[in-house]
């Protein structure tokens, strides 16, 4: 009974503790996660094309080029000039690698059928450049890109012998940079397409004024709590299988000794059911009877046998004991099992 008692105050014991950890797992968990310092710099991004047209030489316009906001009559087109700027500023300077590129891709379409191009051409206007610098400025001028029109028109000249096409050239101006961030711990960088898209197919043609980008933000590192934070986690991690293995280990063994007496009990019920009678409340004794305790139930059995007297059956209130009695006059005999016989 006193060992039954000590597992029981272990199992109340092991709930406290894991109950514990699991706080004080929760606990580091919440304040490492809200105290952790987040490391940050600002950025800030902008770029905008802008463009002039320059005419062929014709009778109805007396400038060379046109520039925003005109509707332009195709044949009357000799190239436009296109400048691009770029530029990237940090909160920190950085070292960082650069490269840049313009390109263009020509989409031509059936005017009857605008669901997948007929073909696509592409062409580079300039080639790969690269660059390395340091600094919180990252910075791209490129000027005087030209576009020649008749080197793009002259193809759907070609198509329009076989359908009606409608296409569009767009130009990408590219930009891509990496670099390494001190604050931050980590790399940091931008990949970037600028598009400029001018029709081609039409007689007369509507370039749409390129908008400019502005980005301002802030870029953070990933978030991290340091090998002391996951340390301390794994260690409350260990405590808590252990106790959790601790809590179960308890619990079989209870469970293990309540059915070994159950099932000495209900065997000794079950095989011999016809000679057992089952009492209700307790068994106790009175003093003008004679009582003798047998060591064990067969003991009790040869008994019953013997004086042709059926067995008795007392279960104890709290069920920690079993009590058989075989009655015969003021004889009594009994045979006792005990739960705690069985711990």
């Amino acid at each position: 009974m006193r060992l039954r008692l000590k597992r029981k105050v272990k199992v109340v014991l092991y709930i406290i503790f894991i109950l514990a950890i699991a706080g004080a797992m929760a606990y580091t968990f919440y304040y490492g996660k809200n105290n952790v310092k987040k490391k940050s710099i600002t950025y800030s991004k902008e770029s905008s094309i802008n463009y002039v047209t320059y005419l062929k030489d014709n009778n109805h316009f007396a400038d060379q080029f046109l520039k925003d906001n005109y509707n332009y009559v195709a044949n009357l087109i000799d190239y436009f000039n296109l400048d691009f700027n770029y530029s990237y500023v940090l909160g920190e300077a950085i070292k960082y690698d650069l490269d840049y590129e313009v390109l263009a891709n020509l989409e031509i379409y059936d005017a009857d059928n605008k669901n997948k191009p007929i073909d696509t051409k592409e062409f580079t206007i300039l080639d790969k450049q690269t660059q390395s610098g340091t600094g919180q400025l990252i910075k791209i001028d490129l000027y005087n890109q030209i576009v020649k029109y008749d080197t793009y028109n002259d193809i759907i000249q070609e198509w329009k012998k076989e359908v009606t096409p409608e296409a569009t050239l767009k130009i990408k101006f590219v930009v891509n940079w990496k670099g390494y961030s001190d604050t931050l711990d980590k790399e940091v960088s931008d990949n970037y397409v600028k598009d400029f898209n001018i029709p081609i197919s039409d007689k007369v043609i509507t370039i749409s004024k390129p908008t400019s980008d502005a980005y301002a933000g802030t870029l953070y590192a990933n978030q991290t709590l340091g090998n002391w934070f996951l340390i301390i986690m794994l260690s409350f991690g260990l405590l808590l299988v252990m106790g959790l293995i601790g809590l179960i280990n308890t619990l079989i063994k209870i469970n293990n000794n309540r059915s070994k007496y159950e099932q000495k009990v209900n065997k000794i019920l079950r095989e011999f059911d016809r000679a057992i009678t089952e009492a209700k409340g307790t068994f106790k004794k009175d003093n003008k009877e004679h009582y003798i305790e047998v060591n064990d139930f067969m003991e009790l059995l040869d008994v019953h046998d013997n004086l042709n007297e059926p067995i008795i059956y007392y279960k104890s209130s709290n069920n920690t004991r079993s009590t058989f009695v075989v009655r015969n006059g003021t004889d009594v005999y009994y045979a006792v099992i005990k739960r705690d016989e069985y711990e």
